[in-house]
């Protein structure tokens, strides 16, 4: 009885200290913020499916710097002035990564983490500027790749009409997700695989349900509690299906990496261009041996990193597009009346935003009222610093709170409400609106942001220009969405008619 006694008072006393170290003595080094609760941090006193909710709560409190502890602290940047001093003016400083567990499972916990989305340091240089190196070279913002997303976006399209044709009628209802998702994917797996898959293909649906299954898992409670606490991994089922699915995506990669490196020992030509982006990888590994940063798990990573964003969010915004299209059928009708002003039934150029401006309007007001990145992917300080009058040491967890200021009512007024012409000045065109950052800022901006750029306004305007978008059996699609690193919309369906028959 005296020793289980002693036990007691002993656990008792190491969580008082617990406490005192972790939420009192801790706190006073950080900005103020919310108090956290034990173990759980702040987690519980945030709305996951729309944490930028509770970050303007928390703004309006403490200011547009402050802290929170998920459940390790984190501080919010949650003001657009804020972020540029902090991504842009001190940006070598705010372009770490975290040291994290959660991050490093997939990377062998390697300090400087691995891949081009997780990695920081040289290493972090260098997959970077070779992936914009390779985008460059097989041409992401110019006509080579434009002609790709015109054939995608047109495969779409005759998907589509197949289906109208299949129903017998004049329209058809339809659920959009994987017709967006193969002709988006296809896109991606091109530049990065050198290859496409048929409409269905089981390997094709069962690697996107993996990246499905792993971006939910990687900002729900269980792992970040993981990432606080490792020794709880064992007890957790979201731990296992999360390592189990991200191993499986990498070996997924590794697979076609391996078939890419027989293609290229068995060619006859030893310097032929590279087809695609795992080839160019290859044969740069081929060339520099000597240097370490270069290799094969490394590039199944960077593949996974493009594939995921070069992808996932697309797909989302194109389906969220139509959603508040549905919503908005007086929207809908202004963008089919610009299209039919200035394109007919010819094919769609990334040139013509430059007069479809009520177009692009719509565009920047989906990616605003999404938010599609809600948690962003947080950022590291890599030397001690000051910003906003608070000393921050290396190390400290930084998270670019971009919904927060895409819903700042003064710069947005009625944040909440879809009203494209807030991006359209008093004779109608485009405004320069700096403060919408979906891709981010600084050196941790989006690689592919011009790629997206193309592929939302060609599929986007493609579809448009073929198809009416109604709710089905009189039911509008649900605007609630998913917690998760991606705002993904609940599964819905609509009804499609086509408008013009392609010249």
């Amino acid at each position: 009885m005296t020793a289980l006694f002693a036990i007691i008072i002993f656990i008792f006393h190491a969580f008082i200290y617990y406490l005192y170290s972790e939420y009192i003595v801790l706190r006073h080094k950080y900005p103020p913020g919310p108090i956290p609760l034990p173990f759980f941090g702040n987690f519980l006193q945030i709305d996951l499916a729309y944490p930028h909710r509770s970050m303007i709560k928390w703004k309006k409190k403490f200011g547009p710097m402050f802290t929170i502890w998920l459940p390790g602290p984190v501080i919010v940047l949650a003001d657009y002035k804020l972020l540029r001093e902090a991504l842009v003016k001190q940006g070598n400083i705010f372009a770490g990564r975290p040291m994290s567990f959660v991050y490093g499972i997939f990377s062998n916990h390697h300090p400087d983490g691995d891949g081009i989305i997780l990695s920081q340091n040289e290493k972090w240089n260098h997959q970077r500027r070779f992936a914009l190196r390779v985008f460059r070279d097989f041409g992401v913002g110019k006509n080579m790749m434009e002609q790709k997303i015109r054939y995608y976006a047109d495969t779409l399209i005759q998907h589509l009409k197949k289906e109208i044709a299949d129903s017998g009628l004049k329209t058809a209802v339809t659920d959009l997700h994987l017709p967006i998702t193969f002709c988006v994917g296809n896109i991606i797996h091109d530049l990065v695989l050198g290859k496409n898959y048929e409409y269905g293909d089981k390997e094709f649906l069962r690697f996107k349900k993996l990246i499905d299954s792993t971006l939910k898992d990687f900002v729900s409670i269980p792992m970040l509690l993981v990432d606080r606490y490792p020794i709880i991994r064992f007890l957790l089922p979201t731990y296992y299906r999360y390592c189990k699915n991200g191993f499986a995506l990498q070996r997924f990669f590794l697979k076609h990496i391996d078939e890419h490196e027989k293609a290229i020992i068995t060619s006859t030509n030893k310097d032929d261009e590279p087809n695609d982006f795992i080839d160019a990888y290859l044969k740069n590994m081929i060339k520099y041996t000597e240097q370490r940063v270069y290799n094969k798990i490394t590039l199944a990573l960077n593949s996974g990193d493009l594939w995921t964003g070069g992808m996932e969010t697309t797909v989302t915004t194109l389906r969220w597009a139509i959603i508040y299209l549905i919503h908005n059928p007086d929207v809908q009708k202004l963008v089919h009346d610009e299209i039919d002003k200035n394109l007919g039934t010819r094919m769609v150029y990334w040139a013509d935003r430059t007069n479809m401006h009520y177009t692009m309007a719509v565009i920047c007001e989906v990616q605003r009222i999404i938010n599609i990145l809600p948690w962003h992917i947080p950022h590291a300080t890599t030397s001690n610093t000051t910003l906003y009058g608070y000393k921050i040491q290396k190390g400290t967890m930084i998270m670019p709170q971009i919904g927060a200021i895409n819903f700042d009512e003064n710069l947005y007024p009625n944040p909440e409400a879809f009203q494209p012409l807030r991006f359209l000045n008093s004779e109608g065109t485009l405004r320069n609106f700096e403060h919408l950052i979906p891709f981010g800022i600084g050196k941790r901006s989006c690689l592919g942001e011009a790629l997206a750029r193309t592929e939302l306004f060609i599929i986007l305007t493609t579809l448009l220009q073929n198809f009416e978008f109604t709710a089905a059996y009189g039911k509008p699609p649900s605007l609630k969405r998913h917690p998760g690193m991606v705002s993904v919309p609940q599964e819905y369906v609509c009804q499609i008619r086509t408008r013009n028959e392609m010249a």
